[in-house]
């Protein structure tokens, strides 16, 4: 009888929750079902076999979560991980990139289905981005009808989520934004700061970036609700600010032991720096006011027709913004705060200097203004404000804000607007302002009934699928993304049963270009913001594609030279007519390459390489040289000559005394874009080449096409050839003058050897290793000390038989430190730096905020009143 009370009771509870947040609990319904609709009409998983992996999303974050996935189920460390760029802190990208909590469901997926767990995470981050924008709605302005579920479409289907749907991480800020506003007005009201500090610490640990611009936006907020609360009292004034200073704090304190190591290392990577670019606007203010309409084209990158910020969240948003100014019953403060917002956030927008510092003082790789969420975040909560006021606003009034929506729309046109997609989005615009205004005449006149509820969430939510289908057009099937992953996976598996040594493997072609994170195995390419710089331009100048930022990834097959330095063991793919490798497994995918002259993550070097310099596209050289600094064997390559050329005429004298460098040309005949340099083989021996510059779009061998992205150029081995001749057909762009940087070697194999032994006799015999400890012996000879292929990082502590030394960097990026002469234990041990101060001030801060949480608890309430 007892428990049959309290169930009931509990049901009652339950019953109650649900009846007084029925429009939010509808907001996620509608919300589910909208987005439902969007994955059947693109075809995305479940609903097909199309993923949202795309871009960035593709090539970074679905391999590193899966990455991630692998060392959760794995048990293995998340601080430090060999399988991508030779080694990275795993830390910084997890706090990059996988540290949402919406990524536990990940692990509700089999290994099978991880991609399409990937669009499960977007799905019901955006789902509880409109539930949460619903909620704080209700709370905010105490009141709850089907406007908050209008507008907690609005706010998460915007044309944010339409352009940046792939950049997953950034979707926390659209989820986590309105319950931190909810946060900075329970402070002002009610003394309460658990709810700000609660979800500014999730939002921080999720993503730093976006939680930097959510910090600045909530001293602003902060601001403009202090000036419309209206109590200029100086002690409330100072209690307020100081409430809201110390949870700041807080917050911050607690998410130190995630920030404080983070911030530590960021001076190593790219996105921290960058001069102001220079002062100047960056589009029309009447493009600008076209960008709000619903299905303009999005902006993705800053390389785009009209790149403009994607601030569109339904027509009658621009409506009821309007319908605001002329209410005579709003507030005369809101007005002011709301006219300065939509201002500032323009000017921000527009200015160059105000937008580099909403992006942390950094020129944006090509994703421009990222804090565009922000602003679709006021533009909703101000139309909400002025739905929930229309009651004072006659018909007329409306009719004419409606009327000026419509005219606006129709200049768009008559301006050649360019994101303007097709007429249709026009149509359609003009046809749903037309039903919009039926409602909210039936509205003000107090006849709205439920029927015309459900019409109008069906509107609104045809709205926001009709302006994302119109730009998106989804197409990567997933199983071209797992096609090989499982007989890969095999191999991998496989030469780890019987080969437990530290050593890495590459594939000679990539799907992404982080694979070590995509199919589990130590590998060189990376492609990660979080990647060293230094190191990204070193791989640059060494062979390796990249562009001397955040990226660099093995293509085919490099020189058996890389290969030793790097101690890439063992490769996938394609299997070539080489010496120095032979295959030892394959199956239907792939074959597993054993790469004869492998070395170790650490060996002894000569002195000279300390003052080792590199040059730019001229990786033979540098390669060259390596060998000559550490070992002293020189010319370990042979110049491969050319013979002729063949349709272009090339200017330069010392390219056609050299064979090798760069040169000049005017092509033949311009409509083929192409000419062939003619190798001597006299050789009969494996090519090495290295095709580049910015009129370099690829080139042939054999009817075998190298493509070039970008400008990211690369050395290959071409193979070996019986003919006394190789034809190289270079692709290049339709202008009929242009240069090139070309260079085609053999190698010598005296010198090869040599430098292969003296690397061996010198090597770091590893005895235990994972990827934050590893111990082995060595053998240092007079005038040697010890470079590591391990990117140098702060984090990094080496031993020298249990004793610490100091380490330092060799060509400014990679790890090395002295040794006297002898046989040596090395001990090298990992643990981010300042990680441990920052627990301390996480555990200290966390120990604060519960106190002053709790001497709160009683404070007198004040009201918000707007």
């Amino acid at each position: 009888m007892v428990n049959s009370m309290k169930l009931k009771r509990l049901y009652n509870k339950v019953i109650d929750i649900i009846h007084n947040n029925r429009w939010v609990f509808l907001t996620f319904v509608a919300s589910f079902i909208t987005m439902m609709i969007i994955f059947i009409l693109q075809k995305i998983a479940p609903f097909g076999e199309n993923s949202m992996l795309d871009v960035d999303f593709f090539h970074q974050y679905g391999p590193f979560l899966n990455e991630l996935r692998d060392r959760v189920v794995q048990g293995e460390n998340l601080l430090y991980s060999f399988n991508t760029g030779g080694g990275i802190p795993f830390y910084r990208n997890f706090l990059n990139y996988l540290s949402s909590p919406f990524n536990i469901i990940l692990f509700f997926f089999k290994k099978e289905n991880i991609v399409m767990s990937y669009s499960i995470i977007i799905a019901f981050k955006i789902i509880f981005a409109s539930t949460f924008m619903s909620y704080y709605l209700k709370k905010v302005f105490k009141n709850d009808n089907i406007f908050n579920l209008i507008f907690g479409l609005f706010y998460a289907y915007s044309g944010y989520f339409c352009a940046f749907y792939w950049n997953i991480m950034w979707l926390d800020g659209i989820v986590f934004l309105p319950l931190i506003m909810y946060g900075i007005n329970k402070i002002i009201n009610e003394n309460k700061i658990h709810t700000y500090i609660i979800f500014l610490t999730i939002m921080l640990i999720a993503n730093y970036f976006i939680g930097y611009m959510i910090c600045i936006f909530s001293v602003l907020y902060f601001i403009g609700c202090m000036f419309i609360k209206g109590n200029y009292n100086f002690k409330f004034i100072i209690k307020k600010i100081t409430l809201f200073l110390i949870s700041s704090l807080l917050s911050g304190g607690i998410s130190a032991i995630f920030l404080l190591p983070l911030f530590t290392s960021l001076k190593s990577i790219s996105a921290t720096g960058g001069m102001m670019p220079l002062l100047e606007f960056n589009f029309k203010i009447s493009d600008f006011l076209f960008n709000h309409i619903t299905g303009v084209e999005r902006t993705v990158f800053a390389s785009d027709i009209l790149p403009l910020p994607n601030v569109y969240c339904g027509l009658i948003t621009l409506v009821l913004i309007l319908l605001l100014f002329i209410n005579k019953k709003v507030n005369i403060k809101i007005k002011i705060c709301s006219f300065v917002t939509l201002v500032f956030f323009f000017i921000c927008f527009n200015l160059s200097w105000l937008d580099f510092a909403w992006h942390a003082f950094h020129v944006p790789n090509d994703l421009p203004w990222r804090y565009s969420f922000l602003y679709v975040f006021c533009l909703t909560t101000i139309a909400y404000y002025s739905a929930i006021k229309l009651k004072y606003v006659s018909k007329l009034k409306v009719s004419i804000c409606f009327s000026i929506i419509m005219i606006f729309i129709m200049l768009s046109a008559k301006l050649n607007f360019k994101n303007i997609i097709d007429e249709k989005v026009l149509l359609c615009s003009i046809m749903l302002l037309i039903y919009y205004l039926i409602y909210l005449f039936s509205f003000i006149s107090g006849g709205a009934k439920k029927a015309s509820y459900i019409l109008v969430i069906i509107l609104a939510s045809f709205e926001m699928i009709y302006g994302i289908n119109s730009n998106w057009h989804i197409n990567h099937n997933i199983s071209n993304f797992m096609r090989d992953k499982k007989d890969y996976k095999k191999l991998i598996s496989k030469v780890r049963k019987y080969d437990n040594d530290l050593y890495r493997i590459e594939k000679t072609d990539y799907v992404t270009l982080n694979d070590g994170a995509w199919y589990d195995y130590y590998g060189m390419s990376t492609f990660s913001s979080m990647a060293y710089e230094s190191v990204s331009d070193f791989q640059r100048k060494m062979g390796l594609g990249g562009n001397t930022i955040n990226s660099y990834y093995y293509r085919y097959y490099q020189t058996p030279v890389y290969n030793t330095i790097f101690n890439i063991k063992y490769l996938l793919g394609d299997s070539i007519n080489n010496d120095y490798y032979e295959v030892i497994d394959s199956n239907k995918s792939a074959n597993l390459i054993s790469y004869k002259y492998p070395s170790s993550i650490a060996y002894a070097a000569n002195n000279k390489l300390k003052k080792w310099k590199l040059l730019d596209n001229m990786p033979f050289y540098n390669q060259k040289n390596f060998v000559y600094n550490i070992s002293n064997y020189n010319n370990i390559y042979k110049d491969v000559l050319v013979k002729d050329v063949v349709g272009a005429t090339i200017t330069n004298n010392e390219f056609i005394n050299n064979s090798n460098g760069y040169f000049n040309y005017t092509l033949d005949d311009k409509t083929k874009n192409e000419f062939s340099l003619i190798l001597n083989n006299e050789s009969k021996d494996n090519i090495y080449i290295y095709v580049g510059g910015n009129d370099a779009k690829g080139f042939y061998v054999n009817d075998r096409y190298y493509s070039i992205t970008s400008d990211e150029y690369y050395i290959v081995d071409i193979g070996k050839f019986s003919d006394d001749e190789v034809e190289i057909k270079v692709n290049v762009s339709g202008s009929l003058n242009g240069s090139i940087n070309f260079y085609a070697y053999n190698l010598d194999k005296e010198v090869f050897n040599n430098f292969y032994n003296y690397i061996n006799n010198g090597k770091l015999n590893i005895k235990e290793y994972n990827e934050l400890y590893i111990n082995g012996d060595i053998s240092i000879n007079k005038d040697e000390f010890v470079f590591t292929t391990i990117a140098y990082d702060e984090g990094w502590r080496v031993f020298v038989d249990k004793k610490e030394v100091n380490t330092f960097k060799v060509a400014d990026s990679y790890l090395a430190f002295n040794a006297k002469k002898g046989k040596h234990n090395i001990e090298l041990r990992y643990y981010p730096k300042n990680m441990k101060l920052g627990m301390v001030i996480s555990i200290i801060s966390f120990v604060i905020a519960i106190l002053f949480v709790l001497k709160l608890k009683n404070t007198k309430k004040g009201k918000f009143i707007v």
